[in-house]
């Protein structure tokens, strides 16, 4: 996939992690600005694009950059510890990345639901989700209202099941597309690493 589709898929992760690290929104914007001139340009650089996760790839150029437009104005410095050297775990770049995985993949199951005559896997998991505590029967009622296609508990369960792990199937999807050649253990680590291990477990 072209390096610069991906970076567009990912615009908010940049956008947002750059917002939460510069807390000078016009200097975020400058460094963003900055950013997508070099992207157009095809002048980034310092890091090696076609091996490893794409998002290590751009958190080391986030970082460059913000280095180097920090130590370029000379009158501003990035508070110690805020700005963590790339080979060193960020819980904000993690979460982010993470937000803007899941939103991706929720996108992917809406566009499925609508190009798939009669499926509800995206309104049926997102009905879940936004009342995890709610019974199966409540569910059904409230789906049966807002659809011309009626459930019954049974095939409300079935359907739930599928639609999980159709979301799955789909951030594996999501996941290979950012990893240069990955393997299943490539995947594994990735959702390990972004907090997401025990949905992996779950559907492995």
């Amino acid at each position: 996939m072209a390096m610069q589709e991906l970076i567009s898929r990912y615009h908010d992760a940049v956008e947002r992690y750059l917002r939460i690290k510069i807390k000078d929104q016009n200097l975020a914007d400058d460094v963003l600005q900055e950013f997508w001139t070099k992207v157009l340009n095809h002048k980034l650089s310092g890091a090696d694009e076609t091996k490893g996760r794409f998002r290590d790839y751009l958190r080391t150029i986030l970082h460059r950059l913000m280095v180097d437009h920090f130590r370029n104005r000379k009158t501003t410095s990035l508070p110690p510890g805020d700005l963590p050297e790339p080979e060193q775990p960020d819980k904000d770049y993690d979460h982010v990345w993470r937000e803007v995985l899941i939103k991706r993949v929720w996108g992917r199951l809406e566009l499925y639901e609508a190009g798939t005559p009669n499926n509800r896997y995206s309104t049926i998991l997102k009905l879940r989700v936004s009342d995890p505590e709610a019974s199966i029967q409540d569910l059904v009622d409230r789906i049966n209202l807002q659809s011309p296609q009626k459930y019954n508990a049974e095939a409300f369960r079935k359907t739930l099941q599928r639609a999980r792990v159709k979301f799955f199937d789909l951030l594996v999807q999501e996941l290979r597309e950012t990893i240069a050649n990955a393997t299943p253990e490539d995947i594994e680590n990735e959702m390990n690493d972004l907090g997401l291990g025990s949905l992996y477990r779950r559907h492995k």
